[in-house]
């Protein structure tokens, strides 16, 4: 493999000090690297030389294994695993774990960027293997041109192969395994993952922020729910719930009470809208919200949230 010239520029110059797999200390620059060598310039004498990546340090070998896989990252767009189905268009796919999915994405992105990740989670009477049903609610809003144009983001949709399920166990597994793929394919913000969902999808963006709360930068259930007794974990989570105060699928309580419980408990970061006559179908009136996506691209994890 070809070796990789270090990033040049005085931000991106990368000088550090080695060290040996016995130990001894090497200041030098990085000039090339590559997974079997790199090229330093030395800081003692300016002397230039290639030494085997394997003559360093453990930790000395991860810092190159990083680089290697940020410079991976820079071209995922046209050369990485998932090239192919990033087209500026929704397309089909099959996660490894059998997860039926489709996914969002531009290839004219700056490939230096690391864009954020929305991931939509459909209701009830989506669910099946067609990899077809599930694109509603929010999939046809956030990639809408002038959407991308101020917030691109990729975006994915699985689909549930059983509503009896929902997105719990087996399936909610095989969801993180596929997010966990994306991240580390893609150049995706890690910092910037976004979930929402409608009906069971609300339920399931409940439970997938319970259980994974340092995951998603915000979370947004409609027409959902989960129980009070879930607060204290989701205190801490960016939450923008909505409900409809006439849904007569899904009580509105069920929204209402488990954020009542995340306030009582000390929650700051929680927001909760209840739409004054709306039923149980939401989607269009919450997704169309400028101030939600506002609110949703200004979230990042371990980062502000206004």
């Amino acid at each position: 493999m070809a070796a990789l010239p270090a990033r040049q520029g005085t931000a991106e110059k990368i000088t550090r000090t080695w060290k040996s797999a016995d130990g001894r200390a090497l200041e030098a620059e990085l000039l090339e690297y590559d997974a079997q060598e790199i090229r330093i310039k030395r800081a003692t004498d300016l002397q230039i030389m290639k030494v085997p990546l394997s003559a360093f340090s453990k930790e000395d070998q991860a810092f190159v294994g990083g680089l290697l896989h940020e410079r991976a990252l820079d071209e995922s767009l046209t050369k990485g695993p998932y090239a192919e189905k990033i087209t500026g268009a929704f397309v089909q796919a099959t996660s490894k774990q059998g997860l039926n999915y489709q996914i969002y994405g531009n290839p004219k992105w700056d490939n230096k960027q690391r864009y954020p990740l929305v991931i939509w989670l459909h209701g009830s009477g989506q669910s099946g293997s067609d990899n077809t049903s599930q694109m509603g609610g929010a999939t046809g809003v956030f990639t809408k041109s002038e959407n991308q144009a101020k917030n691109p983001c990729f975006m994915i949709a699985p689909q549930c192969p059983d509503a009896d399920i929902g997105w719990n166990k087996q399936v909610a597994d095989n969801l993180m395994a596929l997010i966990a793929d994306l991240t580390d394919k893609l150049p995706i913000d890690t910092n910037r993952l976004y979930l929402t969902g409608s009906s069971m999808g609300g339920f399931g963006s409940f439970s997938l922020a319970t259980k994974y709360p340092q995951v998603f930068a915000a979370v947004v259930p409609l027409c959902g729910g989960s129980d009070p007794k879930n607060a204290e974990v989701l205190k801490e989570v960016p939450l923008w719930a909505f409900h409809g105060d006439k849904d007569d699928m899904v009580p509105v309580e069920r929204t209402r009470n488990v954020m009542k419980a995340i306030e009582a408990a000390g929650g700051k970061i929680g927001k909760y809208t209840e739409l004054t006559g709306e039923g149980h179908g939401i989607t269009g009136v919450v997704y169309s919200k400028a101030e939600l996506h506002d609110w949703i691209f200004a979230q990042r994890r371990n980062g502000p949230r206004d």
